[in-house]
């Protein structure tokens, strides 16, 4: 029980280090909350995100995409995930490089009982980070600069219930929090004034999530896992700072001779549009498994304060699964390592300049066993790979190539406990 009191103190002391981070690098973070960062588990990420129907054969995974999909934890997990990401975006004109490493997942998940697992998580829930400049949009001697900080985080709580040997059920509730800062800045050659909008928006609200998961037994050892979640719509406030002036800057770049255009404060509303998910996976108990899965956002529902944007409905997905040459395997380290696999195609839901921007993905990662703990639930140091594009360089857009690495840490109980004999 000390350990688990611990354990939850040491996310509070993360609290700090996750809100000040800066995780994305993408100008199309511009858009809606930011964004999406709430696929940060490494196993269900390497697997091109397949985390609906993803029941872990091993005792020590914990699910928070579904978090019905909890059955088999059956030891106390304790995770941690960090992410470095490489982007390089491209125009017509020019190219840019930039990279951000950050603490992408950390949880605790724990059996209560023979039927039910609970468990708390703390990630990055959206981000924005861009720093755009662009000469001649359309008008001649025109110069806009386009600057975006800042980002949500949320931290889960889980629950799961085995209702009978084949249907679990599950919840989790999050509360989600930060702040969203983006700065625009336009000029004309000669003139002597300076236009530019700044907008500064805090969120506090909760988010909640709703799961089943089916997980049925068949011959030889094969098995079928179904599994479905719903992410609840609801409105929501935004405390609102927007200011659009006008002005220039002195000799040591402060503004000056600012004229207020329009100015807005106050709480506003906002509405989170509601999702759900499908996934379906089947495969032979610890030796391999293969699925796909289906997410859907009513994104034509999101309403953003100051924002004009016509957001359409958002999709994803995936394929993706694991193998595992030889659980008992003893000859060889490397046929107790899972290899893990997957793609994804997503359709963002932004229309941009008469272009729809898209995402796909090669993922790939490696889990690798720790200590000698059993067989079936050993600690892994879990290694992970994602290989994408987004957008295109058509009509003035920017065309992202990305590479992503992430490291994690699953640890279970043991290694948190005194030997009792040697």
């Amino acid at each position: 029980m000390k350990i688990k009191i611990f354990s939850i103190l040491s996310f509070i002391i993360f609290l700090n280090v996750i809100y000040a981070q800066q995780t994305s690098t993408s100008p199309y973070s511009s858009f809606g909350l930011g964004e999406s960062k709430t696929n940060s588990d490494i196993v269900i990420s390497s697997m091109g995100g397949l985390g609906t129907s993803y029941i872990s054969d091993f005792n020590n995974e914990a699910n928070f995409i579904n978090p019905a999909a909890n059955r088999n934890l059956r030891y106390t997990s304790y995770n941690i995930v960090i992410n470095t990401d490489y982007t390089n975006a491209k125009t017509s004109n020019v190219s840019s490089d930039r990279s951000t490493t950050y603490l992408a997942n950390l949880s605790l998940a724990f059996p209560v009982g023979n039927k039910s697992r609970v468990g708390v998580n703390l990630q990055p829930y959206t981000n924005i980070g861009y720093d755009i400049n662009m000469e001649n949009l359309g008008i001649v001697n025109q110069r806009s600069l386009f600057k975006g900080r800042g980002g949500l985080n949320a931290f889960s709580g889980m629950y799961s219930y085995n209702i009978s040997e084949e249907f679990s059920l599950g919840a989790k509730i999050g509360y989600v929090w930060g702040d969203l800062k983006k700065d625009q800045e336009i000029s004309l050659q000669n003139a002597n004034l300076i236009s530019g909008i700044f907008n500064k928006q805090e969120y506090g609200f909760f988010d909640y999530t709703l799961g089943v998961a089916y997980h049925k037994k068949l011959k030889d050892n094969h098995i079928l896992k179904i599994g479905a979640t719903y992410n609840i719509g609801h409105n929501i406030d935004a405390d609102v700072n927007y200011l659009y002036s006008t002005y220039n800057y002195n000799n040591n770049n402060e503004k000056i001779t600012v004229d207020t255009l329009n100015y807005v404060k106050g709480t506003h509303d906002a509405k989170l549009p509601s999702s759900y998910s499908f996934g379906v996976s089947y495969g032979k108990e610890h030796k391999w498994s293969l699925g796909a899965d289906f997410k859907f956002t009513d994104q034509f529902k999101l309403k953003i304060p100051e924002d004009n944007f016509n957001y359409k409905n958002k999709y994803r997905v995936a394929v993706g699964g694991w193998y595992l040459p030889n659980i008992n395997g003893f000859r060889s380290y490397f046929e107790k390592i899972v290899y893990r696999y997957g793609v994804y195609y997503e359709n963002t839901g932004l229309d941009v300049n008469n272009k729809t921007i898209n995402q796909y993905a090669l993922t790939a990662g490696l889990g690798l066993p720790l200590g000698k703990r059993g067989k079936y639930d050993p600690s892994m140091l879990n290694l992970g790979i994602e290989l994408g594009q987004r957008g295109t360089k058509s009509n003035g857009l920017i065309k992202e190539n990305f590479v992503n690495f992430k490291v994690g840490f699953n640890f279970d109980d043991l290694w948190f406990r005194k030997r009792q004999y040697d």
